[in-house]
């Protein structure tokens, strides 16, 4: 299957290099869990700190590590916010 991915700020460094502006797409086993696409990246799988699939917030818990992936999914993945 594929999903189309999207990383912010830091995250971009673990896109593969054909990667352009933050999106790339990466083709994933059928029935591959969000945490199985962090593993494939080589991103820690506590550092997401927000998580949307299909515009909708996941969050960031074991449980969105679990979550299956479907063919033609979005996915947004951001780190924690800086700010004061």
């Amino acid at each position: 299957m594929n999903i189309e991915l999207r990383m912010f700020m830091k995250f971009k460094e673990y896109l593969p290099s054909d990667a352009s502006n933050g999106k790339a797409m990466i083709s994933l086993k059928d029935g591959s869990t969000f945490g199985d696409l962090l593993k494939k990246l080589g991103v820690p799988l506590e550092e997401p700190k927000l998580v949307l699939i299909n515009g909708v917030s996941q969050g960031v818990t074991e449980t969105v590590n679990q979550a299956k992936l479907k063919n033609g999914d979005i996915v947004a993945v951001f780190p924690p916010a800086a700010g004061g």
